[in-house]
């Protein structure tokens, strides 16, 4: 099965891409998906950081299952003045 990932923000700046295809087992949750790529970070401190997930254009918990064809968006928290 394989889902597109986006990357927001920042998340575009560390992982020096804005999107990419990844294969995953079936069945797998969002939270279990995410962690070995922010393990791909090398200790940059974003396992600190509350991401939000939206699959499909719309926000899930960290709970939910991906699919095969699901696109999922990784968004880092987000400043403003």
């Amino acid at each position: 099965m394989k889902v597109r990932v986006l990357f927001f923000a920042q998340l575009q700046d560390v992982f020096g891409e804005r999107e990419r295809v990844v294969e995953i087992e079936d069945g797998i949750t969002m939270r279990k998906f995410v962690e070995p790529l922010l393990r791909e970070l090398k200790g940059d401190g974003w396992t600190r950081f509350p991401l939000r997930y939206a699959v499909n254009e719309k926000f899930e918990d960290g709970d939910t299952k991906l699919c095969s064809g699901d696109v999922l968006a990784l968004i880092p928290p987000v400043s403003g003045g």
